[in-house]
């Protein structure tokens, strides 16, 4: 990772530290607690996926003002114990979201155009921090060109804390719109548990027979829970 990857992932770490449960799924979604939300300073909610790269980076350099030095302090130390200040908790979970985001853009071109199959824990960080903190199920497709050169990853489901409703015909009409050669698929178990069940592997074969009708490979199927994740491809399920 670049300097700026492991100065962002520094910034994530320590905030998840001192920001609870509840805030970080509020981010995830993009809607914080009314006590404190992100919102700005006319009302709209903040929302890190609608600005450029260089909003993102303003977001995250602009300077904290009416915070005192001890108030700093307390946000960059590490005792997990000590509670986030409440003037703080608004401006950290704009500047969680804003490096989360921006962590994922540049994840993301590091694996657009080359195989994904030779950076497999780059991808799979990109899928824990895509799925960090969802209190509900999300289904991913990772379209891939012949060499198996990522094209892109699109999240095309979303479903409930524990299911999600995928249907074959649209995961085949996306792959032939991406023009894929290829696709991956992934989604995340709230539960935190990343073992496979009868229904993920019954949709993984569904979804397999219904792309080699047009000539369309899956080569593997991810799942993430927490910082884990599990490969059908590795325990021989594809």
């Amino acid at each position: 990772m670049s300097t700026l990857h492991m100065d962002l992932w520094t910034m994530l770490n320590a905030s998840i530290r001192h920001i609870g449960k509840t805030t970080l799924r509020a981010i995830a979604a993009s809607s914080a607690p009314k006590a404190h939300s992100s919102n700005d300073a006319n009302g709209t909610e903040f929302d890190a996926r609608q600005l450029s790269r260089a909003g993102l980076l303003r977001e995250l350099l602009a300077p904290v003002s009416s915070v005192s030095q001890d108030e700093i302090y307390r946000v960059c130390d590490v005792d997990s114990s000590r509670a986030l200040p409440a003037s703080l908790e608004t401006t950290v979970a704009r500047r969680l979201q804003a490096a989360r985001e921006l962590l994922c853009r540049d994840m993301l071109d590091d694996l657009r155009g080359r195989p994904v199959m030779d950076s497999p824990r780059l991808l799979a960080e990109w899928l824990r921090l895509h799925c960090a903190a969802l209190d509900y199920e999300v289904f991913l497709v990772i379209y891939l060109d012949a060499q198996h050169r990522l094209i892109t990853i699109e999240q095309l489901f979303r479903g409930t804390l524990t299911q999600t409703s995928v249907y074959p015909r649209e995961v085949v009409k996306a792959a032939l719109a991406h023009h894929t050669a290829a696709v991956a698929f992934a989604h995340n178990h709230p539960s935190g548990s990343t073992e496979p069940s009868t229904a993920d592997q019954r949709l993984t074969q569904q979804l397999k027979t219904s792309l080699a009708l047009v000539d369309v490979q899956v080569i593997d199927h991810f799942i993430v829970a927490g910082d884990q994740h599990y490969s059908f491809a590795e325990h021989g399920l594809i």
